[in-house]
């Protein structure tokens, strides 16, 4: 546990940091132990409306929108979710501890004896966005990647989980070396969201104990001693997914400009009818079998794949629609979902489990078709270009 006092500008305030492991008993023990004994004017913990009614098991996964959701091209991210989320149970159920069960444990305690409860950290939906727009193409290709890697030599239990707890700093720095969009966007801009948010709630108040990620307590402690000095934290700023105006002009640009690319590269072949039909038909074949291979990869029905063949060269044409979500909304024809795979894609006890669930695959499915289709549209550039 950390200490530290501000001063608000209106009073002093007791702050007790509590780094934690989200699946780690002694974390458990640790929360309880330092919520008794400190008796704070509120608990804080680490996380937004959506992960407390998780928690607190008042989640209704009966209203998962699929269609909504591939429309919208949210795909990636509702993935992202499901996938960190089941590596997240995963471990805890290796050390028989339920995720988040620290969290769930401090807002039991402070219902318990009356205790206003604090959420400060953003909303997952938010960070996850900010996340995927922030990654390059190379980190999302890498990330997917490394789902399917194993490590038969790394041994989780809860010795080797509060080694990681004790050494969280040095975990922090690791992950900001290997992946700094991932250090950016899951830490460092969280650290400053929950900062900012402890320090509000401060005012007014004498003692606060909050529940955090161990990985968090260093980063918040340096932006709270800011917060004091009189440097200010812009909320707004932290909660934005959209591209600011600028980048959106250059991203309808640069897809005009692939089309244009695209149409010049068949107007420049016009006059020669055969090279025409051969260049067109290597559009197509090259296009909408990578389209294809990508809805084959996730297990999709075979006319799923068929329909991402077919609209895969056209809608490369059309920059807002994706051929992903023209076979993702095909594959939903074929695969009812049912209740039971909303609630098993939850409770999902394995990767290759998590793969075989019928909401899973159709999401995979979307995204893979859209990855495949634009592969082949890229190939097809300097092609164009040469003409």
């Amino acid at each position: 546990m950390e200490y530290i006092r501000i001063n608000n500008g209106l009073n002093e305030c007791d702050i007790y940091l509590i780094g934690t492991a989200h699946v780690s008993e002694e974390s458990v023990r640790k929360v309880e132990e330092t919520i008794l004994n400190i008796n704070p004017d509120v608990v804080s913990v680490e996380l937004d409306r959506e992960r407390f009614f998780a928690i607190m098991g008042d989640n209704d996964t009966d209203n998962i929108d699929i269609k909504r959701i591939i429309k919208e091209g949210k795909v990636g991210i509702f993935l992202l979710h499901m996938i960190l989320s089941h590596f997240q149970k995963m471990i805890g159920e290796e050390l028989g501890v339920k995720p988040g069960s620290e969290m769930k444990k401090a807002i039991e305690i402070a219902m318990q004896y009356q205790k206003p409860i604090s959420l400060i950290d953003r909303q997952i939906n938010i960070t996850l966005t900010r996340l995927l727009n922030k990654m390059t193409l190379r980190e999302k290709i890498n990330f997917f990647l490394s789902l399917f890697e194993e490590n038969d030599e790394m041994e989780i239990d809860n010795k080797s989980i509060n080694e990681m707890i004790k050494n969280a700093d040095e975990l922090v720095l690791f992950l900001k070396d290997i992946s700094p969009t991932i250090y950016e966007v899951l830490v460092d801009e969280r650290d400053r969201y929950m900062a900012k948010n402890l320090y509000e709630l401060s005012k007014g108040k004498e003692k606060i104990v909050a529940v955090v990620g161990a990985g968090h307590i260093k980063g918040i402690i340096n932006y709270l001693k800011k917060l004091e000095k009189g440097d200010d934290i812009d909320l707004n700023e932290l909660n934005k997914t959209k591209k600011s105006k600028f980048w959106k002009h250059i991203r309808k640009i640069i897809s005009v400009g692939i089309v244009v690319i695209i149409l010049y590269g068949f107007y420049s072949v016009s006059s020669n009818i055969y090279a025409l039909k051969e260049l067109t038909l290597e559009w197509v074949i090259i296009n909408g079998l990578l389209s294809a291979f990508g809805v084959v990869i996730a297990r999709g029905h075979i006319a799923s794949a068929l329909v991402a063949f077919i609209s895969a060269p056209i809608t490369s044409l059309i920059p807002f629609i994706g051929a992903g979500w023209i076979a993702g909304l095909a594959e939903l024809k074929f695969r009812e979902i049912k209740k039971s795979d909303i609630i098993e894609l939850f409770h999902a006890d394995s990767l290759k489990e998590l793969l075989n669930n019928n909401l899973m695959r159709i999401l995979l499915v979307t995204a893979l078709a859209n990855l495949g289709s634009a592969i082949g549209t890229l190939y097809f550039i300097p092609r164009f270009l040469g003409h």
